[in-house]
């Protein structure tokens, strides 16, 4: 009997230890876990400009959101399988244009968007959505500070803008594909 009744308070014991360790291994990782969140949001964050970050939706490269907003922008953190610093803010024309992207499908947006990338870019090719290495010579975009992407609704409204990343100002990215955009640096970069 007393051999039953130790048997029953070590299991006790066991069982009080288990939850106690359990209990510390899920209070070790909360932080951890929240900081990533952190993280994330504050690359998202910096993306824009704070008056449109701060109340924005934040979302991971999965579309998951991370943080709900207020005012009917998304932030997205830098993607971490790009060189660069490359977060974006985007309003709903651009998560249409992006799940098009994604989904290499034509987006189906009929207002304007606006794209803000404030900590620059990832390096890119002007032409083709989706090449991942240098095509040709002054296609290949880097160096790209701080810039705006502007979707219009009607590709004909581009027509007279310049295709040429080098050009000193606006030009057109991926132009004659369903995912042409404007793109207008903040700051002087140039092919070198």
């Amino acid at each position: 009997m007393v051999s039953t009744i130790r048997r029953a308070h070590l299991a006790a014991a066991k069982r009080r230890v288990s939850t106690l360790l359990t209990g510390a291994a899920l209070a070790l990782l909360l932080p951890a876990t929240a900081l990533a969140q952190q993280d994330v949001i504050a690359s998202a964050e910096s993306a824009g400009p704070a008056t449109v970050s701060k109340h924005a939706t934040v979302m991971n490269w999965s579309l998951e959101t991370v943080r709900e907003g207020t005012n009917g922008w998304t932030c997205l953190p830098d993607r971490p399988n790009t060189p660069g610093n490359d977060p974006w803010c985007v309003n709903e024309p651009w998560l249409n244009f992006l799940q098009a992207y994604v989904g290499q499908t034509k987006p189906t947006y009929t207002t304007v968007g606006i794209a803000y990338m404030l900590q620059g870019d990832t390096p890119v090719s002007n032409t083709n959505p989706y090449a991942t290495e240098p095509t040709s010579a002054g296609d290949w975009v880097q160096g790209l500070g701080p810039h705006l992407m502007v979707l219009v609704p009607d590709a004909e409204m581009l027509e007279g803008v310049s295709t040429d990343p080098y050009n000193g100002g606006p030009w057109i990215m991926w132009p004659e594909t369903p995912y042409a955009h404007l793109m207008i640096p903040l700051e002087s970069f140039s092919s070198n």
